[in-house]
């Protein structure tokens, strides 16, 4: 990889590889994991206190992370 990337593409560049590994693991998830074990992967998310550690930024990224997990969880449970 000769290219060089400016620290914006490279952030860009994380963010989609990310996604993608983020994207692999909840496939696996759902093969795996009980109903249990999903509903608390989201719940551990909605207990985090940002009363104490206030990152706006943070915070998106985690509501995010809780949509992704319960649409991919309620999208595969739709189709069964």
């Amino acid at each position: 990889m000769a290219e060089q990337f400016s620290a914006d593409q490279e952030l860009v560049s994380d963010v989609v590889a990310c996604q993608l590994v983020i994207k692999q693991i909840l496939d696996v998830i759902d093969v795996i994991a009980p109903v249990a074990v999903r509903d608390k992967m989201a719940s551990q998310l909605k207990s985090i206190d940002f009363t104490k550690h206030p990152d706006p930024v943070t915070q998106r990224a985690v509501q995010k992370a809780i949509a992704l997990i319960e649409l991919k969880f309620t999208q595969q449970q739709e189709a069964h």
